[in-house]
């Protein structure tokens, strides 16, 4: 809506008997001009939007993180420091607010994720008080995903541990299946020649973001395993 057409606005809601009197309409007309202001607090309100087109950036997005808790900056798994940009402080900030908006459920959980990130992140409850997520790459980069895991912002119940974070292009291409009668969901199944997919990938631990540990291999006996070269083995 144009400035003009807020000023026409308000000039219309006089009351019948000044409606058609030229000096009233022209009066309200004066007296809103200066209150839209070009519409500047409309602009302002638009500034700190989270959603949207045209959401927060910059200062107004630092402001945001503040009430919801959260700064642009933290360390990440090895000690680095690490400043995010926009783009991921904005998705750090929406699910701070959904952690700050979840209850208990998983249901509650999985509604509010989807209100953000529609099958760009999954979550799943193993039942016996661990939780995962699923989330794909387009959500932000790894540094995003370093400080969600490091600072407690990925949703879950009290009580209830973090399992394995998964970062991945693709969610829902993994290979996988149940059984003869039920098939996998979000999976897909063995390829065949006669249809053979590249873009069925096999899920990888190097797919899971957490603190990297290199640990030697050992022998029952507690000695280094060592390869025909002399070299330790080492698990990642």
């Amino acid at each position: 809506m144009t400035d003009q057409q807020l000023i026409n606005y308000y000039a219309g809601l006089l009351i019948l008997q000044y409606l058609q009197k030229p000096k009233a309409y022209a009066t309200i007309q004066t007296l809103v001009s200066p209150v839209i202001m070009n519409q500047l607090p409309l602009a302002v309100q638009n500034a700190f939007n989270l959603n949207g087109s045209n959401p927060a950036v910059g200062p107004q997005l630092d402001i945001l993180g503040k009430y919801a808790g959260v700064s642009r900056e933290g360390i990440g798994f090895l000690g680095n420091y690490i400043v995010l940009d926009d783009a991921d402080f904005l998705t750090l900030i929406q699910f701070a607010t959904i952690k700050n908006s979840a209850g208990s459920s998983l249901a509650t959980i999985q509604q509010l994720i989807f209100q953000y990130f529609p099958d760009e992140v999954l979550v799943f409850d193993y039942q016996n008080m661990q939780m995962s997520y699923l989330i794909s790459s387009v959500v932000g980069s790894q540094n995003l995903i370093q400080l969600l895991v490091a600072q407690g912002l990925l949703p879950k119940p009290m009580g209830v541990s973090l399992g394995a974070v998964i970062y991945v292009p693709i969610i829902n291409e993994f290979f996988g299946f149940r059984t003869y009668l039920l098939p996998a969901y979000n999976a897909n199944p063995f390829n065949d020649y006669a249809s053979y997919q590249l873009t069925w990938p096999w899920l990888s631990y190097r797919d899971a973001i957490g603190p990297t540990f290199v640990q030697d291999l050992l022998t029952e006996g507690g000695s280094i395993l060592d390869t025909e070269s002399g070299v330790g083995i080492e698990l990642e």
